[in-house]
Formats: structure tokens, C-alpha cells, sequence
């Protein structure tokens, strides 16, 4: 009797034993398959490459892809930054100097028109001075005597009986002239060349014409 419990009592333990494992056996292909269904752990992201740029062709399709450019170095973005402003100094010295090129050449034109203003003056004047005596009163003076006609032209103002004497035959001019008092002859002759020296006149026809010239130019 003594013993009966005893064996009761560790029938109880192994059959506490039995349960507890099969209890394990039964979790144990849950545990797995839990395992097995959980969601695979997320890799860590691939770091992305320079963004793509899209290069499209002349005929609007697609070229392909190109990469950006890599970004600039420290003496790259320094000379980018300064060329805008040297650009800018450079284009106002030149038109700083083409103003002054400018003013220049008006001044020179200037010079050649007022030049020209001369020569034409001076042009009318010498036509002026030639038609100011008619030719009735040359052929009077041009057929009196050498004497008598110096006398008759020394009365006159010296710049219409230079203009008389001129417009005469070189023979009776300088024979008249010759009759004449020195000082007398010598203001005549001075008027004479002043309103026809042929000097003067090819040097004002070239200011003329250089001054024409700059103006169409």
C-alpha cells in the first residue's frame, strides 16, 4: 500500500513530462513557420548615381542619356564667376575707345569742312575780284599808252586796277606797270597775286576736295 502512491505519484510526473513535450513538438512548427513567413528585413538602399539627363536629338527623339557634369573645382567656379565682369570691363573700354575715335574724327572732319568753307570763300572771292571790271574799260585802258594808262590806273583803288591789269596781255600789263611809281606797282602787283596765285589756289582745291571726301566718307 505503502508503495502505490509512490507509483501514482511519478506516473503523474512522466505523464506531465509527455504532455509538456508534446505541448513543444506542436509550437515548435508554428515558431518556424512564423519565421519562415516574416517579411524578409529591408536591404539598405544602393546609393544613387548623378541623375541622368535626357538628350534629345534634332528630330525631338531621344538620343540617349548623358550624365550631369561633375561639379567644378574651386578655381573653375572662381573663373566663372569673374568672367561675366571681365567681359563687361572689356566691352566698356572698347566703347570707351570708340567714342574717343569718334570725337576724333568729327574733329578732323570739322577741321576739313571748315577748310573747304575757306576755299570756297576765297573761290568767289577771285571770281568776284576777275568779273568786277567790264570789258569796255579794259580795252580803253589796254589801248592808251603805257604812261597815260599807269597815270589813269594809279588814281584808281588798287584792287580794280590790279583786277584790270590782270585780265591785260602780259606785254601791255607789264608795261604799264612799269610806268608806274615803285610803291604803286608793288601794291597792284601784291593785290595781283593774292586774288590769283595759282599756289594758294591748288592747295585750297586739295583742302576741297579732302574735305568733300571726309564728308561722303
Amino acid at each position: 500500500m505503502i508503495q502505490i502512491p509512490n507509483l501514482l505519484t511519478g506516473s503523474r510526473s512522466m505523464a506531465g513530462v509527455c504532455v509538456a513535450a508534446l505541448i513543444v513538438a506542436i509550437a515548435t512548427p508554428g515558431v518556424a513557420r512564423a519565421e519562415s513567413t516574416a517579411p524578409a528585413k529591408a536591404e539598405s538602399p544602393v546609393p544613387a548615381g548623378p541623375p541622368k539627363v535626357r538628350v534629345i536629338g534634332a528630330d525631338g527623339a531621344a538620343a540617349g542619356t548623358a550624365a550631369t557634369a561633375e561639379p567644378l573645382s574651386d578655381v573653375e567656379r572662381y573663373c566663372t564667376n569673374i568672367s561675366d565682369p571681365a567681359k563687361d570691363a572689356r566691352a566698356a573700354l572698347q566703347t570707351q575707345r570708340l567714342q574717343e575715335l569718334e570725337a576724333q574724327v568729327t574733329a578732323k572732319i570739322d577741321a576739313l569742312e571748315g577748310k573747304r568753307r575757306e576755299y570756297q570763300d576765297w573761290l568767289k572771292q577771285r571770281q568776284d575780284f576777275i568779273e568786277s571790271t567790264s570789258s569796255v574799260m579794259l580795252d580803253i585802258y589796254s589801248g592808251m599808252k603805257p604812261d597815260a594808262a599807269a597815270s589813269q590806273l594809279a588814281g584808281l583803288d588798287r584792287e580794280t586796277a590790279a583786277s584790270l591789269i590782270a585780265k591785260m596781255k602780259p606785254r601791255t600789263a607789264s608795261a604799264i606797270l612799269s610806268e608806274m611809281a615803285a610803291p604803286v606797282a608793288a601794291e597792284i602787283g601784291s593785290v595781283i597775286v593774292q586774288k590769283t596765285n595759282k599756289a594758294m589756289d591748288e592747295a585750297s582745291t586739295a583742302a576741297g576736295q579732302a574735305a568733300t571726301a571726309a564728308g561722303q566718307g
